[in-house]
């Protein structure tokens, strides 16, 4: 079967690299390497993704056609001449063509590659070389890796046939000369018909190969189409038959049924007859990718083979190590790696510090422990809290919540959790101010309780009574020092989690802190591990100012050894700038602005606005030219804070904003302080003059911070305030290094010490606040959720808490408060006592039972506090006599909040214009409240009146005047002068006022005697929330979105939650002016996070009503449920990709 090589017939060298031919003259010349032969291969052999194997009889031309078919997957076709075919047709007669081969199922696709090969074979038209090898070989790897398999595995595979027919037909063909099957170079073959030059076998074996395509491919397939499709239809019926026997097919036959060899030629072995050729492996691995799905190469499939089966393997070997949980998902920590490309988008987070690893590889945090972890402020404690909750969601498929303290905190929080939750298909609740559901909704999919810390405690408290706390599977509580705060906050988060504790439910608890003196009391409290650093992103350096001398803080055991002299300041300060700015915070300012920000805190609102006054004026007459930096974007600014106010703009903030320049506390409005937040973010401002809640709140770095005194208020700063407001220096990412300088006074030198190297505070119980209101809120919540039934297990629960922990250190009797609690809740009747018998043998011992009363449940569900809740029930009850519905001012009054009244001074004058206006029915509603006119009227004129009016009840009611105001659609800005009280204040009474009316409302529903406000709370507390016209409603649910905001987007035409989810941002940007892309991303995450809630709330309630009864299910042995349908899935699907 040896012809004489032409001068177009291609030869490939065994390592793939280089491909050469010899023309007719006897050179070499370079041609490209074949990459056609893959690519029929690929798109010939895939068939659908489940085939079966099927063993028949292969007519002969089907048999044929196969044949030629694989030989030109392999070679180029050479020129077709008559002369050649003719030749190649006399050769064949020497050479057996039969097969039985172990056929797979054939398809559409392959019969019409057979014919387009029928079709190309007996075409007269010639191919030339170019044409076969247009396309570059793409995949070296493929080559390599079938030759070092060949050249290691040959004897392998021959020991494997040895048995077959395929090896003795093989020993046939080895007459008179042994063959190596493994190729190496110092191999050499000679060939007596061609040149005589010597080759190595490799090469021999691919001018053979060669050679025997040229003899397979003359073949001309007198098949007729009639026999196609009738074997089509034959092997089909046949695969239908076998094709789901199997799942999984491992492996596709190694091994082709042998070929009738003929008579050898010249001494050679055929290719087709060789076991360990190039060839026959070759066609091995493309058969065995015939039943791959995925359209990339054989050597990409094999690698992505390799690597799949080693990432099992790796992963199963470290879950037998401990190293990793059952629950894990993917290689970012457990979590999918799609987790990861989010942060990086999202976040900037493109790796994670030392000490994040370190603490998300934990035992503890694998086998479900609770753990507290203690860094200093911007440490990156947040980022290991979501990746934790992350976890949770995705891995373990339970519930979250977050505990945060402030509203502000909770808000930011959400919107930046929404675009995670969108990608990632969870939801995110926000609990704060009136949002939130209670009891909170079903929801097929895993959900994030952001919450408040009032509102997480209800939130438990909820879960626990519907029996849903096991589906909570991890509690983050962050700055969780503030269970110490002293206040009915600190309680408040006390109770919460003791009650979690003492539940025994699975639910994790991660606290975060900062850094504590009695870290291992809280500890003990919640049975956990900690884990503690002192690592910051960015170093920080600390620095006193006394006087015009600069110290740098470093450690000492005495203040001269902590303070080292650094400099003397030396600004050009004339006598009149020392008169105004004798602490030089101009020139502070001014040597990091304005490449770098700063934030200056001080200790009073007051004085915040004042600093930024006067470093403007300053400014405008030493300094001018920092004004032109960012000009128009500082213009953009003031025109958006001035549509936003009512065409109304703080004069102080008109002035400074110029120069960069603002203020920040809570006398600003929400929509105020979240624009410059954005704007000092941005870098558009780059000065803030705020107080010490700003530390606690939003994250807003700077370069160097200054504290202008070491006050807050009247108060002396201790030194967990201290670290938390120079925390904020350095912004990681931005700045090398940060700065924080205490401006301190002559008489303020001794108590330094104290704050910069004193120890940390304590964090001590707070239930015993207020002679023990905390205790009382504790024990009543138990008892109504029935998690205490007696006296022994009030007791048993108090020796879970913070304060039974610390009661020797605060020098309190527990058992006493405990015994004094429970008088009184039960003197107030809000617990009863009663006392059941039960047998002890044969004597009756009497075993006291607590319950509690429907006054108490009603307190505890509505969470109000327990000093007011029987004056609530006592203005409900009067009010219900004689309420008066032609306005809603006597319904404003029911919930004007109580705790706010001691913050109220009223101004006579202004309340007697004010109750002037009433008319007559609003008037009748001042007379029954009991505040009438002629009181108003003598207070007013500066007359002393002997008439006995409740001045608790007067206080109440200006507030209540002031929501009327709001009510009727004043904006702030307007209500604020008219009763000359800041606009923060205006505003935060709304967002009590509308938090305090849905506890009323919850109060109401535990008591049918109040049916009647039950229904007039419903939709009153919603519209009362904003205070706005209806069509605003829709947009300011969405979170992030305030009152300015709505409207800019209602006047851009976007008027529905559903029209911004489908927003593009960029869009957003231009239609929406002084909005960062940002922020547009974040608003339209907001929407549509809030629309897959809301399509969530739907079907979980359809799927409530379409569910049948257990009890009903039990009977019928059938429970029918709209969870197994696919369509409640597209619905939420389709919101998702909006």
């Amino acid at each position: 079967m040896s012809t004489t090589l032409t001068d177009k017939g291609p030869q490939r060298k065994l390592l793939g690299i280089r491909k050469r031919c010899s023309n007719g003259h006897g050179e070499s010349e370079e041609i490209p390497q074949p990459t056609k032969y893959l690519k029929e291969a690929d798109n010939g052999l895939r068939s659908a993704s489940n085939r079966c194997n099927i063993s028949t009889k292969i007519p002969k031309c089907i048999e044929n056609q196969g044949c030629d078919w694989f030989e030109n997957s392999f070679c180029s076709t050479e020129k077709k001449i008559k002369g050649t075919e003719l030749h190649q047709d006399t050769s064949l007669k020497n050479s057996s063509t039969g097969f039985d081969i172990q056929k797979e199922y054939v398809n559409k696709d392959n019969l019409k590659v057979l014919q387009s090969c029928r079709t190309e074979l007996e075409g007269e038209d010639v191919i030339s070389q170019k044409d076969i090898f247009e396309e570059s070989f793409q995949d070296l790897d493929f080559l390599s890796h079938v030759e070092s398999i060949e050249s290691q595995n040959s004897l392998d595979f021959v020991d494997t046939v040895a048995d077959s027919p395929e090896e003795k037909l093989r020993g046939q063909c080895k007459q008179g000369k042994d063959h190596e099957l493994l190729p190496s170079k110092s191999i050499k073959y000679d060939d007596n018909k061609n040149s005589g030059s010597k080759k190595s076998f490799a090469e021999k074996q691919i001018c053979d190969n060669v050679k025997s395509v040229k003899t397979v491919s003359s073949i001309k397939i007198n098949c007729e189409s009639q026999c196609l499709e009738t074997e089509q239809q034959h092997l089909n019926n046949m695969c239908h038959e076998k094709i789901y026997q199997s799942n999984k097919i491992s492996k596709v036959s190694d091994t082709l049924d042998s070929e009738t060899p003929g008579k050898p030629q010249n001494g050679k072995v055929s290719m087709l007859a060789s076991a360990g050729s190039l060839k026959d492996h070759l066609k091995r691995k493309l058969l065995q990718n015939m039943g791959l799905k995925s359209p990339i190469s054989p050597g990409q499939a094999i690698v992505e083979g390799r690597r799949s089966r080693l990432k099992e393997a790796e992963k199963e070997a470290a879950i037998l190590q401990g190293q990793m949980s059952c629950d894990d998902i993917g290689p970012f920590y457990g979590l999918p790696s799609k987790v990861q490309q989010l942060l990086q988008q999202q976040r900037g987070v493109s790796s994670l510090y030392e000490w994040q690893d370190r603490c998300l590889r934990l035992p503890t945090l694998r086998t479900g422990g609770n753990l507290v972890y203690s860094l200093p402020t911007s440490g990156g404690k947040t980022l290991v809290a979501e990746m934790l909750i992350l976890k949770e969601l995705l891995c373990k498929k339970k519930d979250a919540l977050m505990i945060l303290p402030f509203v502000s905190i909770v808000q930011e929080k959400v919107r930046g959790m929404a675009q995670l939750a969108v990608e990632l298909d969870f939801l995110v609740e926000e609990y704060a101010g009136s949002k939130g559901h209670f009891p909170p909704i079903k929801h097929r999919k895993r959900a994030l309780y952001i919450a408040t810390i009032e509102k997480a405690h209800s939130l438990v408290n909820n879960l626990m009574e519907q029996d849903r706390l096991a589906t909570l599977g991890l509690v983050v509580v962050d700055e969780l020092h503030m269970i110490g705060e002293g206040m009915s906050r600190g309680s408040c988060l006390e109770a919460t989690l003791v009650k979690l504790i003492y539940s025994k439910a699975p639910t994790q608890i991660i606290g975060m802190s900062a850094t504590l003196n009695n870290v291992s009391d809280l500890l003990a409290f919640l049975r956990a591990e900690i884990f503690s650093s002192d690592f910051r992103p960015v170093k920080l350096t600390e620095h006193i100012k006394l006087q015009d001398n600069i110290f740098e803080v470093q450690n000492g055991h005495t203040l001269q050894e902590s303070l080292h002299h650094q400099r003397t300041v030396t600004f050009q300060y004339n006598a009149e700038m020392t008169r105004v700015d004798p602490d030089h915070l101009l020139g502070l300012v001014t040597e990091v602005i304005p490449d770098h920000s700063c934030l200056i805190f001080c200790s009073t609102k007051k004085n915040c606005e004042n600093v930024a006054l006067m470093l403007s004026k300053l400014m405008a007459k030493h300094r001018r030219e920092l004004s032109l930096v960012r000009k128009q974007e500082r213009k953009d600014l003031l025109k958006t804070l001035y549509k936003d106010g009512e065409e109304r703009l703080c004069p102080v903030l008109q002035h400074t904003i110029h120069f960069g320049i603002a203020y920040h506390h809570s006398g600003l409005t929400t929509d105020e302080r979240h624009l410059i937040e954005e704007a000092y973010l941005e870098g558009v401002l780059c000065v803030l003059a705020c107080t010490s809640t700003l530390a606690a709140g939003v994250n807003l770095p700077a370069k160097r911070v200054i504290l202008r005194s070491p006050y807050i208020g009247k108060q002396f700063l201790n030194r967990s305030q201290y670290k938390q407001m120079i925390g904020r220096a350095g912004r990681a990412g931005k700045d090398t290094t940060g700065e924080s300088i205490l401006i301190l006074s002559p008489k303020d030198r001794c108590k330094v010490w104290e704050i910069i190297s004193g120890p940390m505070e304590n964090c001590l119980s707070s239930l015993s606040y207020n002679d023990g209101k905390g205790i009382r809120s504790l024990i009543l919540s138990s008892i109504g959720l029935k998690i205490t039934t007696n006296t022994n297990e009030v007791f048993d629960l108090m020796s879970r808490t913070l304060l039974s922990i610390q009661a020797s250190h605060l020098s309190c009797d527990i058992v006493a408060m405990t015994k004094d609690a429970l008088q009184q809740l039960i003197d107030t009747g809000l617990v009863v006592q009663k006392r059941s018998f039960s047998q002890d043998g044969d004597c009756g011992v009497q075993s006291p039972s607590l319950e509690i009363t429907a006054l108490g449940r009603a307190t505890f569900k509505g969470s109000v506090d327990l000093d007011f809740s029987s004056q609530l029930y006592s203005d409900l009850q009067r009010a219900e006599e004689s309420l008066v519905l032609a306005s809603h001012l006597h319904l404003l009054f029911l919930v004007t909040p109580y705790d706010m009244v001691k913050e109220v001074r009223p101004d006579w004058m202004i309340y007697f214009k004010q109750i002037s206006l009433l008319t007559r029915v609003e008037l009748k509603v001042a007379e029954l409240i009991g505040v009438p006119e002629a009181y108003v009227a003598k207070k007013a004129s500066g007359q002393h009146t002997k008439q006995l009016v409740d001045e608790f009840v007067t206080k109440r009611f200006y507030l209540t005047l002031v929501l009327y105001n709001l009510w009727k659609q004043k904006s702030v800005w307007e209500v604020a002068e008219k009763f000359e009280l800041p606009r923060g204040f205006i505003q935060n009474l709304l967002s009590s006022a509308a938090s305090f009316g849905a506890c009323v409302h919850h109060f109401c529903q535990e008591l049918d005697e109040f049916w009647a406000y039950q229904e007039l709370f419903g939709t009153f507390v919603k519209q009362l929330a904003y205070c706005v016209s209806v069509e605003l409603l829709p947009l300011m649910e969405i979170p992030g979105v305030k009152l300015g905001r709505a409207r800019q987007l209602f006047g851009a035409g976007i008027k529905s939650v559903a029209q911004l989810a489908a927003t593009d941002p960029d869009n957003l940007v231009k239609c929406i002016k002084q909005i960062s892309y940002k922020a547009a991303r974040q608003i339209v995450a907001s929407a549509k996070l809030l629309l897959n809630e809301k399509a969530e709330a739907l079907l979980q309630e359809v799927e409530n009503l379409v569910t049948v009864p257990v009890e009903l299910a039990t009977s019928q042995s059938t429970a029918v449920s709209l969870s197994k349908l696919n369509e409640l899935d597209l619905f939420s699907s389709a919101f998702s990709s909006q």
